[in-house]
């Protein structure tokens, strides 16, 4: 079974089929967010500060220079932006305002024993080196209290509630290898640096907390390992993703978007997909026309009945047509799946009525109700049950003389 990390589980979570592509088919891309560069560098700058601390403590000037010279010499036509409102200097310019706040918060950065930058952990989940989690610690601290802390370096344009937090698996996984290797430690202290934001957010896990995280995790492993369908998950996080141009939802339009528009108009795909749209626009229309009309008729209905009952008729004629009103009702009664079914269904059978109804499958139920004139007074046995509405039917048919 391979090691697997967080970022490994999270992509199956998010999306089995990236996860396949990633994984399984071990497909490979050059692309690289405009995003997760600007985390690369600002991770850069973050451990060269730490790991010359036990020397000298770097200038601002220093680490915005060394900044700039990561990015100038790490840029490359890879680097994909999605916003195309946005220019690679608008993310240059948003790691420099993270190191000045960065600086500014921690200077003179005494927050410490350092115990690792970019460290590797191993985490051993049941203790037999089955299913092992590994991953890298920004950084690792001692406090001269004892306690230890993980620290994680965000430089995402979201900032998530602490609730978020108090739940988040990568870390908490990277408690369990640290108190595996460091059984000293009395508390760990899970620290999140959302450098865009200058916010620091801290969290703890019980000794619970982490077992539940731990069982979660090998059931996760389990489910990995048995899986063998691989469909696409379509998300927001699709616009970042490295395998839209192989991706089933989205490789049609990898292949048309480059087209001039003669060809494009006339690839099998855009056709078909433009006349099946064309025809759902007339269908919402007609459909439309459709509503308009049924509330004119609903209208023109009403005015028959107030009609026919003020001139005292049964029937209306018109030209070639006729309206025949005539007075209904609809018997209410609980159906499949109500609480009171159950209730229902025996006060029938007590009266001798259930035989009768489920045969005709309740249609005679109506019946029953007219003959019996249910909409002057149910039975007092099914009044908790039916209730019984009149309502005004009309019948269009042609007139007699005119069939």
């Amino acid at each position: 079974m391979p090691i697997y990390s967080h970022s490994r589980l999270s992509r199956f979570e998010n999306c089995k089929l990236s996860y396949k592509y990633c994984y399984i088919d071990r497909i490979r891309k050059e692309e690289q967010g405009v995003e997760a560069f600007l985390g690369s560098r600002f991770h850069e700058v973050m451990e060269k500060l730490y790991a010359e601390l036990k020397f000298k403590t770097a200038t601002l000037d220093e680490l915005k220079a060394y900044f700039n010279e990561l990015w100038d010499k790490n840029w490359n036509e890879g680097v994909l932006i999605v916003r195309k409102d946005r220019q690679p200097d608008d993310y240059r310019k948003i790691g420099l305002k993270a190191i000045e706040d960065y600086y500014g918060r921690y200077h003179p950065f005494e927050e410490g024993r350092l115990l690792g930058i970019e460290k590797r952990i191993v985490i051993d989940l049941d203790g037999t080196d089955k299913y092992k989690v590994q991953g890298f610690i920004d950084r690792l601290m001692e406090r001269e209290d004892g306690h230890y802390e993980i620290h994680d370096y965000k430089t995402s344009n979201t900032l998530p509630e602490q609730r978020y937090l108090d739940k988040d698996r990568q870390l908490a996984l990277y408690e369990m290898g640290v108190r595996a290797a460091w059984p000293d430690a009395k508390e760990v202290d899970l620290v999140w640096h959302y450098v865009t934001f200058d916010k620091e957010m801290r969290s703890r896990r019980t000794t619970d907390q982490l077992e539940d995280i731990k069982k979660n995790t090998i059931g996760l492993i389990d489910t990995i390992e048995a899986t063998e369908e691989f469909p696409p998950t379509e998300s927001n996080l699709c616009r970042w993703c490295d395998y839209q141009d192989i991706c089933p939802l989205f490789s049609h339009k990898f292949k048309t978007d480059p087209l001039p528009v003669n060809e494009y108009l006339k690839e099998d795909g855009v056709v078909l997909v433009n006349a099946y749209a064309d025809i759902d626009l007339k269908k919402k229309d007609l459909n439309a026309q459709i509503a308009e009309l049924d509330t004119e008729q609903k209208k023109i209905k009403e005015a028959v009945v107030v009609l026919s009952e003020k001139e005292g008729v049964d029937r209306l004629y018109g030209s070639n047509n006729m309206l025949t009103v005539k007075e209904e009702i609809k018997v209410n009664y609980p159906k499949s799946g109500d609480e009171n079914r159950p209730d229902f269904v025996r006060q029938m059978h007590d009266m001798g009525l259930w035989d009768t109804v489920t045969d005709v499958q309740w249609s005679v139920l109506k019946k029953i109700a007219k003959a019996k004139d249910w909409a002057k007074d149910v039975p007092s046995e099914l009044k908790e049950f039916i209730s019984v509405d009149r309502y005004k039917k009309l019948t269009l048919s042609k007139k007699k003389d005119e069939e």
